[in-house]
Formats: C-alpha cells, structure tokens, sequence
C-alpha cells in the first residue's frame, strides 16, 4: 500500500537584515573605538605638541573638527619617532636614581636625548654619567662651541674630569640647559625649547642670550658684558613688535571697510 504524498510549502528562512552604508560614506564605528582613537590622537598630540598640542587637539575634538590625513600622519610618525628614540635612550643612557624632577625631566627629554645619544655614540664618543641625571659625551668634533645640551645629554669635546670643580660647574650649568629643554619640551612639545633658544640667540647672541643668563654665565664659562648689545636687541623686537602690530591693525581696518563687511554690493567698474 502506498502512501499519499502531500504537497507541503518549504520552509521559509528569514535573512538577518543588515543596515545598509551607502557608498561613499564611512561606517559608523562603535563608541568604544571612536574613544579608542580619539585617546590616541590626544596622547600623540600631546607627545608632539605638549600641553598646548594636547589642549588644540581636545578643543578641536569637542568642536567637531576632524584632522585631516596629512596632520593624522605628521603627528603619528612624529610620535612614533620619538616613542623609538625615548626608548633607546631608556634602554642605553637612562639613570634613573635622582628625584622625582630628575626623574620626570629624564622622561620628558628622552627623546633628544636618546637622538643626541644616538648620534654621540655613532661618533665614537665616550660617556660619562653625571651626578645630577646628566650625560656627557665627549667628542673630537662635531660640536657648538665648547658643547650643546640635548635634553639631559651633553655633547662636548672638552675633557671631563669629574673631580675638577671647573667640571663640576659645568655639569650644574648644562643640568638648568636640562631643566630648560623639560619645561618648554612638556609646554609645547621637543621643539619649543630649540626655536625659542635660537630666536633669543638671533638678537641675544652669546653672554646676553637670556637662556644661557638664567643657567649661569659664570658656571658656563662666559665672561658677563655689558649690556649694550643687550639694549640693542630689546630695541630691535620692539621695533619688530611694533611691525607686526601695525600690520595686524591694518588688516583688521581693511576687512571692515571690505564690500562683505559693510554688506553693501561691489559695483560693477566701466570699461576704460
């Protein structure tokens, strides 16, 4: 005996719907990833520009501006640069057994001073560890004058002897260099410090650059002028000062009495 077959409907099987991105529009990303990335550009931003970058970067973020592709990559391989040498001058150059000035300054200026290591060692320097958590690096050549400070290391081609107190005063002039580089660095990020020492320099060169003062002339081996060139140079930025405000002002009355400004149409000009 045979059974009848029935005829039955097949089953039907419902599809997950899923919302649908138009082209050329990006996907909306999760609010855990959105905090994600927006933290990593704050700490790259701040890594690079300081407290000052770190403090555009938020505003910029709660005002809703994007930055663009080519300020994302400018920031993150500046970052990654300085994550990179930070970290060799950690692994090769750090002492870490001063305070807790000594330690943050360490930690705020071991990226130039990881580069300055870098190249000191590339050189064939010889390093000696100071006593106030510097390093100095003694060179044939390659060096301003009798030695530059790069964040906590020292470049010279002077001979260090560490018991000489000549020695001695040197190393506590080049440790305020140090704590020069960490206030500006951890303000405006590596390259405030460099900008604002040779724009001083531009008018205060030598003995009456205000850097080099605030650091010891004496301990520095400079021998203290007078102030004329000084007087010179003041005279020079207020007159520069005052360049700059005129412009601005300038500037400012030539846009209010623009056609925009006054809200009345430009007339069109007749041919000559």
């Amino acid at each position: 005996m045979t059974a009848q077959t029935l005829d039955r409907p097949a089953p039907t099987v419902a599809l997950e719907s899923r919302p649908v991105v138009p082209k050329g529009q990006a996907p909306v990303m999760r609010p855990g990833t959105r905090r994600a990335r927006r933290a990593l550009w704050w700490v790259a931003c701040l890594i690079c520009g300081g407290l000052v970058g770190l403090v555009l970067a938020i505003v910029g973020t709660l005002r809703g501006r994007a930055p663009s592709r080519l300020r994302r990559g400018v920031v993150a391989a500046g970052a990654a640069m300085q994550l990179a040498s930070g970290g060799s001058f950690g692994v090769a150059g750090a002492d870490g057994d001063g305070g807790l000035w000594e330690t943050t300054r360490m930690v705020v200026n071991a990226p130039v001073s990881g580069a300055a290591l870098l190249y000191g060692v590339g050189k064939g320097g010889e390093v000696h560890q100071g006593d106030n958590g510097t390093t100095a690096v003694v060179l044939d050549d390659g060096v301003v004058r009798a030695g530059t400070m790069f964040g906590t290391v020292f470049l010279t081609d002077q001979h260090m002897e560490g018991d000489s107190p000549r020695t001695q005063r040197l190393a506590e002039h080049e440790a305020r260099h140090a704590d020069q580089w960490a206030a500006f660095s951890l303000t405006g990020g590596p390259a405030a410090f460099p900008a604002l020492y040779a724009f001083d320099e531009a008018f205060f060169p030598g003995a009456f650059n205000h850097f080099e003062r605030q650091a010891g002339l004496d301990d520095g081996g400079y021998d203290t002028p007078s102030d004329c060139p000084s007087i010179a140079g003041r005279l020079t930025l207020v007159s520069l000062g005052l360049v700059a405000g005129s412009t601005l002002v300038a500037r400012r009355r030539l846009r209010g009495l623009s056609p925009a400004a006054t809200g009345r149409k430009a007339l069109p000009r007749s041919a000559s």
